[in-house]
C-alpha cells in the first residue's frame, strides 16, 4: 500500500515556520515594486508599490475602475504586468503563491468540503482508489486549525454563503497559498455570517498568512485591517496604518474631494414638509397590515410621505419577497396594502408603475436594467410615456431629458449611447434610480441599494434617495448593510420569517451591533415560539 503523503498546505506546517531570508526577517511576506498595465496604450496602473506583512490584513479601497482588480490580477499571476516584479519570500512569485477568493466562488455544490478542498489533487491507494477517509481527516486538521466548525464529509450544498467561502479560503491554504486575496468577501453575507468570516480571519492571520482584503465597506476596514492602500486612477495615493485614519478623511482620499466635501449622512438632510399639507393623505402613503405571501407572514408597517423607513432582516426572512409583494411582483397570499389610504392589489409591476410604486431590484444586472442597451435607450423606455408624440417618440426630447438625468445624478459614461454593462457598478445602480426619476412615484421600495457600490457612489445615491423623499415620496428600504440603515433611515423596523417589530426611531444610539444585537435578540424569539 502506498504511504499516505503529509498533510498539505502553509497550515499543516508549524504556524510561524520560517526560511531565514532576509524578506521574512523584516517581516514582508509580498513586495510588488513599480507595477505598470497598458491597455489600448492607457494606463489601467502605474507604477504602484504594494507590500504585504505575514499576519497582516492589508485592506486595498478605491472607486470603481480605479485599478483595484488590474492590482489583484496581476498579483496572482492571472495578468502579466508590463513594468515592475512581485516577490514573495523575497523571490519571485510562482504559481500558488497567492490565492484569490472571489464573489463568485469556483466550489462544485454536489461535492463535499473535502472533495472540494483536494479537487484535481486527491489521494490513491496502490488500486488507484481515492482514499476519501484520509482526505477527511487531512481536512479536519486543516478546518480545525482555521477554527471552522466545518464538517469535511458536509456537502457544500447544504452550507451557508459564508462557509463556502470559508471552504475556499481552506482550499487555498491547503494548496500552500501564503497570502490571500478576499474580493468583497462580505457583500452578499448578513451580518451573522460577517462575524463568521472575521473570526476566522483573525485565525488565520496568526498563522502567518498575509491577507488583501478588498472591499467597499469601510467600517470592515476599521474593524479588520491593519494598514489600508487607496488607488485612484490607476495610481497608488495613499498607504496609512489604519489607526492613524478617520472614516472621513479615509473617504476623502477615496473620493478625491476634501474632507469637508464628503457626502451627507441621513442627519445632515432636513426632512421633506410640504408646503401645501392638502396635497397629502392624512395618513400614511403606505400601509401594509397583516400581509402574507412567499416566506412571510402578518407583516405590518407603514411609511409617511417624505419618510425613509428601513427593514432590518435576516437573507432568506422574506424581505426581498415582501417589497416584491408590494410592486406587484407577487401576489400576496392575505392582508391589505394601502396607498394614500386606498386599498390596492397590483397584478403586475405595471400596474404598481401606473399607481406610482417603483421598486429598485436586488440584483439590477436580471431586473434593473437592460445592460447591453445604453443609457440613452434604457431611460427612454422607462420614461416612454412623457416622451411619445402620438405614436412615436421624440428623439430630441429623449436625449435632453437623458442629458439631464445624467447630470443631475452624474453617471460617469463615454456617452448616453454607451452600453450599461460598460459602466461601474455604481454608475448602473444610478441608471436604475434614473428610470424613476419622474413625476408620480409615491412610493419607492429598494432592495440592497448600494451593493457593490464604492464609497462615493454610494454617498451620491443616499443623495437621490433623499431626494425622492424630499419630494414627497415613502421610502421603504431593504439593507444587509447595518451601517447603511443607520446612516439612511429615520425609522426601522426588524423583520423575522413571522413577525415585524414596531418600528423604532434611528437615533444617534442606534448602532450597526445595535441593529444587529436587537434582530438577532427578535430571532431567538421567534425561533422560541416556533
Amino acid at each position: 500500500m502506498v504511504d499516505p503523503p503529509k498533510a498539505k498546505g502553509f497550515l499543516m506546517s508549524a504556524p510561524n515556520a520560517q526560511s531565514g531570508s532576509d524578506s521574512e526577517e523584516t517581516g514582508t511576506l509580498l513586495q510588488a515594486t513599480g507595477l505598470s498595465k497598458l491597455f489600448s496604450g492607457i494606463y489601467a496602473l502605474k507604477d504602484v508599490d504594494f507590500d504585504l506583512k505575514a499576519g497582516e490584513v492589508h485592506a486595498l479601497l478605491g472607486p470603481n475602475g480605479a485599478g483595484k482588480s488590474t492590482l489583484i490580477k496581476i498579483l496572482d499571476g492571472v495578468q502579466p504586468q508590463d513594468e515592475g516584479s512581485v516577490e514573495v519570500d523575497g523571490r519571485p512569485r510562482t504559481s500558488g503563491d497567492i490565492a484569490t477568493v472571489f464573489q463568485e466562488l469556483s466550489l462544485i455544490p454536489a461535492l463535499t468540503v473535502a472533495q472540494n478542498i483536494f479537487l484535481g489533487n486527491e489521494i490513491h491507494n496502490a488500486l488507484g482508489l481515492v482514499r476519501t477517509g484520509e482526505m477527511n481527516r487531512i481536512v479536519k486538521v486543516l478546518t480545525d486549525r482555521l477554527g471552522l466548525n466545518i464538517r469535511p464529509e458536509e456537502p457544500v450544498e447544504n452550507l451557508s454563503v459564508a462557509s463556502r467561502q470559508l471552504v475556499e479560503i481552506a482550499k487555498a491554504i491547503h494548496r500552500n497559498a501564503r497570502v490571500l486575496v478576499l474580493d468583497e468577501p462580505t457583500s452578499t453575507l448578513t451580518k451573522a455570517d460577517q462575524l463568521l468570516l472575521f473570526k476566522s480571519i483573525r485565525d488565520i492571520q496568526k498563522a502567518g498568512v498575509g491577507i488583501i482584503y478588498v472591499t467597499h465597506r469601510l467600517t470592515e476596514v476599521f474593524e479588520l485591517a491593519d494598514r489600508v492602500t487607496v488607488i485612484r486612477d490607476g495610481r497608488k495615493v495613499l498607504t496609512a496604518q489604519v489607526s492613524d485614519m478617520e472614516m472621513k478623511s479615509l473617504v476623502s482620499v477615496i473620493t478625491g474631494t476634501k474632507t469637508d466635501e464628503v457626502g451627507p449622512s441621513a442627519q445632515d438632510f432636513d426632512r421633506y414638509v410640504p408646503a401645501d399639507e392638502a396635497q397629502l393623505t392624512d395618513g400614511p402613503r403606505l400601509q401594509v397590515s397583516m400581509l402574507s405571501g412567499d416566506r412571510f407572514s402578518n407583516i405590518s408597517l407603514t411609511v409617511a410621505p417624505g419618510q425613509i423607513v428601513g427593514i432590518a432582516g435576516l437573507i432568506g426572512t422574506g424581505r426581498t419577497e415582501l417589497l416584491e409583494t408590494i410592486a406587484g411582483v407577487r401576489r400576496s397570499s392575505a392582508g391589505d396594502i394601502r396607498l394614500d389610504g386606498k386599498s390596492v392589489s397590483f397584478k403586475s409591476t405595471a400596474q404598481a408603475v401606473s399607481a406610482g410604486v417603483a421598486l429598485v431590484p436586488e440584483d439590477r444586472h436580471q431586473s434593473g436594467v437592460i445592460l447591453q442597451h445604453s443609457i440613452l435607450r434604457n431611460l427612454a423606455l422607462a420614461h416612454s410615456k412623457a416622451l411619445r408624440r402620438g405614436p412615436l417618440m421624440d428623439d430630441g426630447a429623449a436625449r435632453t431629458l437623458v442629458r439631464g438625468l445624467i447630470d443631475t445624478l452624474q453617471i460617469k459614461a463615454v456617452s448616453m449611447g454607451s452600453p450599461v454593462q460598460s459602466l461601474s457598478g455604481g454608475n448602473q445602480q444610478k441608471v436604475v434610480f434614473a428610470k424613476w426619476m419622474q413625476p408620480g412615484v409615491r412610493v419607492l421600495l429598494l432592495d440592497e441599494p448600494t451593493q457593490g457600490v464604492d464609497v462615493g457612489a454610494r454617498q451620491e445615491i443616499y443623495k437621490v434617495i433623499h431626494r425622492f423623499a424630499e419630494e414627497g415620496a415613502a421610502v421603504l428600504v431593504v439593507s444587509s448593510d447595518f451601517v447603511e440603515l443607520q446612516e439612511l433611515c429615520d425609522e426601522i423596523y426588524f423583520m423575522t420569517s413571522t413577525t415585524m417589530s414596531e418600528p423604532e426611531p434611528v437615533t444617534a444610539e442606534t448602532t450597526d451591533q445595535y441593529i444587529y444585537s436587537a434582530l438577532n435578540e427578535r430571532v431567538i424569539k421567534s425561533h422560541e415560539r416556533d
